[in-house]
């Protein structure tokens, strides 16, 4: 079936769209924790691009560390953050789309202990901003409410406080800032968001920006305005800046559709280059009338035909648009210029070519499981998604705030000789890149009993360095780090949290409790415990076969898979029928991009996991076991203990690693 409209070019100032398709911007929550792209992303973002979309829109880049809204938002407020979006920008345009980013503050809603906002919450909207958290908590499972809903409060709770106008000034700037960085990386457009209920919604909202004045709609329009002309000024002329408009809020007082038709023109004045719709925030959007409302396709058709006639710069719809048959008819009618696709293009990244072709598109069915996974900081994934990819975006996202960043922990002479004995299991594979980084070692010392004399320290450190050139680590400096402790395993909590130190290195010792105990002290983290066992790298892999598994294989392929002498044996206690055990662990390797041709030994037990594991551990004289958490629930893991505890437990002096 031919779309004459929806294949016809269109112009965005002086960029040249091949179509009328957008994929507009929908938070992913894939950047690292710092802010930084991630490879995931870029992945993402290329697919998105490869659909056959004209322009994609990368979501929500904070202007600021206080405008996050997520633990793994995107940042755009630093020059460091450029060589990532320079790549990313790059990604998109290889794939014939034009790349554009939306900067966002937060505002209320961003995830800091002092959020800023246009004016204190008032008594007038409290109670129902305590009811639409309410009707929010409803989505998620009992037990995750309890937690959330004690977030929540705490987060209205610092709502009290309207901005200064030197805090005014400083977003201004972060938006100038980030707008300069965004050119900087080779991005063809700009979005400002101003949707969603974020900042600048925030102060053109009457529910959120409560002005007594007479003429309150200019007065709340101003902030915005002064962002939007710093960020023009800020850019070379002609340079597109679009704006993500808001229609209608759907709170109380809250901004409807002539006030956003007034905005609109404003805009169009301000020489916006486009706008971008959107309704409803997180204030609005799970109420079951809403729910009704956003479940229609194309919902806002009828409000969107009244902002295209009412300017003359270009406009994207979006709200449920579910085929190529339904853009086509909107832009036939003249509704929009451009057809925005946001979770219906990421539920079926193949949506452009089933639909054209008269093929099944899968649907979004607004279930919002996407954005539950979001707000819990898992990101972006969809319930529509096939199994296993739904199961990689996990361990991707996983893997986000893992690192194979090195700490040997050196507290005794008896460390150093340790150490020295089991170098080969300490290092990652150096030609891999993504691990390739030299450890730092951290000597613990104790005023008051110590045989770590300066000597000894020095040897050991000519020794780490001459072995660590030798191995290909010559470019990356070794670090030292010297702390006098009288507890141990305090200093080294607080060491770790503080240089996001990802695999740790401790020597087992029967003797210092502390040791031992430093393996279940950390979460997302690689904890090793080293023993005296000379067959180290003859190695065992429990797996469960659970999600755990997959962290454990994707460590392995990054660190000590297809090192030379490395024996690895990977086993699987057999607790189910060999054939769906045999399955899964195919998918497994799939997933965790390892060898496909590595195979599973099953151990069968009329006894616990633990105890079999152990059994095959000393009768086959393993010297290293490399095994994750145990991949179930607290109440299961009480109920039924824990395989790694077990193992640990019993072991003797062979090292263990355990992956969280």
């Amino acid at each position: 079936m031919n779309y004459p409209f929806i294949f016809s070019p269109f112009k965005i100032g002086q960029y040249q769209l091949k179509n009328r398709l957008v994929a507009l911007p929908v938070h992913t929550g894939y950047a690292h924790p710092d802010g930084r792209v991630s490879s995931f992303m870029i992945e993402f973002y290329s697919r998105l691009a490869d659909s056959g979309v004209s322009m994609v829109v990368v979501a929500n880049a904070a202007t600021a560390s206080d405008g996050v809204v997520s633990r793994f938002n995107l940042r755009a407020d630093k020059e460091e953050f450029i060589p990532g979006l320079t790549r990313l920008a790059k990604a998109i345009k290889s794939k014939g789309a034009a790349a554009c980013i939306q900067l966002n503050h937060a505002g209320r809603f961003a995830k800091t202990d002092q959020p800023l906002l246009p004016a204190p919450v008032s008594s007038s909207n409290l109670a129902f901003n305590i009811s639409s958290l309410k009707k929010f908590m409803e989505f998620f499972p009992f037990e995750q409410r309890f937690g959330l809903t004690r977030y929540f409060l705490s987060k209205i709770n610092t709502w009290r406080h309207s901005m200064n106008e030197h805090e005014k000034q400083r977003v201004i700037e972060d938006f100038k800032k980030s707008a300069v960085i965004a050119f900087k990386s080779g991005f063809d457009m700009i979005e400002l968001h101003g949707a969603n209920g974020y900042l600048l919604c925030q102060f053109l909202s009457p529910f959120t920006n409560k002005i007594k004045s007479e003429d309150s709609f200019q007065t709340r329009i101003s902030f915005p305005l002064s962002v939007i002309r710093q960020v023009q000024q800020s850019l070379p002329e002609n340079f597109p800046v679009g704006f993500r408009l808001i229609l209608q809020e759907w709170v109380p007082d809250g901004i409807d559709l002539l006030e956003s038709l007034a905005f609109a023109s404003v805009l169009e004045k301000e020489k916006i280059a486009y706008l971008s719709a959107s309704a409803g925030t997180y204030n609005s959007i799970f109420s079951q009338k809403t729910i009704k409302k956003m479940a229609k396709k194309a919902y806002l058709a009828e409000n969107m035909a009244k902002l295209t006639n009412h300017v003359k710069i270009p406009t994207i719809i979006s709200g449920r648009i579910l085929t190529p048959a339904i853009g086509e008819k909107i832009l036939k009618n003249r509704t929009a210029h451009l057809i925005g696709l946001g979770r219906s293009l990421r539920t079926d990244p193949r949506w452009i070519i089933n639909g054209t072709q008269d093929k099944k598109i899968i649907p979004c069915i607004n279930c919002n499981w996407c954005i539950k996974q979001v707000v819990l900081d898992q990101g972006f994934n969809c319930s529509q998604w096939p199994r296993l990819y739904r199961e990689r975006t996990e361990l991707e996202h996983k893997l986000l705030t893992r690192n194979y960043k090195s700490l040997w922990v050196v507290s005794s002479a008896w460390d150093m000789r340790a150490f020295k004995n089991s170098l080969a299991l300490l290092i990652p594979d150096p030609g891999n890149t993504k691990t390739a980084i030299s450890p730092t070692i951290l000597f613990l010392k104790n005023s008051l009993k110590n045989d770590l004399d300066d000597s000894a320290q020095k040897n050991f450190i000519a020794w780490a360095r001459n072995e660590l050139d030798d191995l290909g680590f010559s470019d990356a400096p070794l670090n030292i780090v010297f702390k006098n402790s009288q507890d141990h395993e305090k200093t080294l909590v607080k060491e770790i949290d503080k240089n996001g130190y990802g695999l740790i290195f401790i020597n087992s010792n029967s003797n210092q409790p502390w040791r031992a105990r430093m393996l279940y002290k950390e979460r997302g983290k690689v904890i090793a415990l080293t023993g005296a066992n000379k067959n180290y790298k003859k190695i065992i892999v429990p797996l469960d076969l659970s999600s755990a598994s997959l962290l454990v294989l994707s460590f392995l392929r990054q660190t000590h898979m297809g090192k030379k002498d490395f024996d690895f044996n990977f086993v699987h206690v057999l607790m189910q029928k060999p054939g769906k055990a045999e399955q899964r662990w195919e998918e497994l390797k799939k997933i965790a991009g390892v060898d496909i041709n590595i195979p599973l030994d099953f151990i069968k037990s009329q006894n616990s996991a633990a105890s079999a594991l152990i059994e095959k551990i000393k009768k086959d004289d393993y010297g290293t076991v490399i095994m994750g958490k145990r991949g179930i629930s607290g109440i299961k893991r009480w109920l039924m203990g824990s395989v790694s505890a077990g193992v640990s437990r019993s072991l003797t002096d062979q090292s263990l690693f355990l992956i969280d």
